[in-house]
């Protein structure tokens, strides 16, 4: 087929969808390199966990969104070293300070399940920085836990 025909289908196709109403689709797609890393238990509700997620990027100052991914959230921060450098090594990243910064937002949290987590989040850190996307970007995924 040539590259005209090719082009002519296209527009075609997309001419038929507005005929009928429907709204133009992508025509291209790609295979994509997904590769999960260790993950931790929630130890506590996965609302919660979003929200520390949040405040661990503004922490850093990197931005932070979420959305859903099938039957998972995603978090995603802009600046994932920063975010595994503070868990590594920042002392404010503590189950105490959590507590407290979530507290002021009115979400309780049971201050042991929050020193598991930051403990265990603390201890795969490392292993998470293989994660780290290509332009610095790091996702967390978040099952119903």
């Amino acid at each position: 087929m040539a590259a005209d025909e090719g082009a002519a289908i296209s527009f075609q196709i997309t001419r038929t969808q507005e005929k009928e109403g429907g709204q133009a689709m992508s025509q291209s797609f790609r295979a994509v390199k997904e590769i999960w890393n260790v993950h931790s238990s929630c130890f506590i509700e996965p609302a919660k966990l979003i929200v520390l997620l949040h405040d661990l990027g503004a922490r850093v100052g990197t931005a932070s969104d979420e959305h859903e991914y099938g039957d998972n959230q995603v978090v995603w921060v802009e600046n994932g070293r920063k975010v595994l450098d503070y868990m590594e090594a920042d002392e404010r990243f503590s189950a105490a300070s959590f507590k407290a910064s979530m507290e002021q937002q009115g979400i309780p949290v049971d201050k042991n399940d929050l020193m598991t987590l930051i403990d265990n989040m603390r201890s795969l850190s490392k292993q998470w920085r293989s994660s780290i996307g290509k332009y610095g970007e790091l996702l967390f995924y978040i099952d119903a836990c």
